[in-house]
């Protein structure tokens, strides 16, 4: 936990400081996130919606995405946004789905005009079902998601 708030800490102090060019409006791009993949599409230069998945053993979550980018001209853009997703799991003595609904703030770091490195984080409110025993189990908790993305089309730099 310790290495993560450094690096978190070293992200939020270090990286704003840094300025490129790099318009996300009409861009794709498709990134691999820990542990998973999306697909994010720049509205326009301030909106931007993406498809996020998450797997791990017997657990998949996937669901949209909404991003508003305060400064989308600067190397380092900052944002705040929301997500809403659909989860299944299946454990030795479970097996159920459910929601979650959460909001983030964060930022993506430009290496340069195609590659970029996303930190977020927020709480996420998750409700689950247990299909088999029909328990029920809510509550909030923290997530923090870590991302490498490749961008094509748009305007670009």
């Amino acid at each position: 936990m310790r290495k993560m708030a450094v690096v978190v800490v070293g992200i939020v102090l270090i990286l704003p400081s840094l300025c490129f060019a790099n318009s996300q409006a009409g861009r794709w791009g498709v990134g691999i996130n820990y542990p998973g993949v999306s697909v994010k599409y720049g509205i326009n230069e301030n909106h931007a919606v993406a498809i996020k998945s998450q797997f791990g053993e017997d657990i998949f979550v996937i669901g949209p995405r909404y991003y508003y980018n305060f400064n989308p001209e600067e190397r380092v853009v900052m944002c705040i946004g929301g997500e809403a997703d659909y989860l299944t799991f299946k454990g030795e003595d479970s097996d159920g789905s459910g929601f979650a609904v959460g909001i983030f703030v964060g930022g993506e770091y430009f290496i340069n005009d195609k590659f970029g490195v996303g930190l977020d984080l927020g709480p996420v409110y998750v409700s689950i079902k247990d299909e088999e025993t029909s328990l029920y189990e809510e509550g909030v908790d923290y997530v923090v998601n870590i991302s490498l993305s490749y961008y094509f089309g748009g305007k670009g730099k």
